[in-house]
């Protein structure tokens, strides 16, 4: 929750108190607590497409593409693939035979469950 000015007074913007800092602050347990907070308050969905492990093969030109692809919609505390894989592992006994392919931020009006 910290963006960088990049100055040479070393300052950026802290989000979790709304106020310039140094960026060699700590982050204390307040700024901790602050963060959490945000996370709850808002959460970060991202659209996650699966794909199956069972291959097929187009017979006109002999390209091997996933048989079954799936998209479906996760939460998660930051955007990375290990935060993505993580929120997967929960729900991954519903889509057994699938793997993560890709995933992206879901922003209002891209989401559609």
């Amino acid at each position: 929750m910290f963006t960088d000015f990049q100055d040479s007074r070393n300052r950026g913007w802290c989000s979790a108190f709304e106020r310039v800092s140094r960026i060699y602050h700590p982050q204390t347990n307040s700024c901790d607590l602050a963060i959490e907070q945000h996370q709850q308050e808002n959460p970060i969905e991202v659209q996650v497409t699966l794909c199956s492990h069972e291959l097929g093969v187009d017979p006109d030109d002999g390209h091997i593409f996933p048989k079954k692809q799936q998209v479906i919609s996760l939460v998660v505390p930051e955007i990375t693939r290990k935060a993505v894989m993580k929120a997967f592992e929960k729900c991954k006994d519903q889509f057994q035979g699938f793997y993560v392919l890709d995933f992206n931020r879901c922003y209002g009006s891209d989401a559609e469950f």
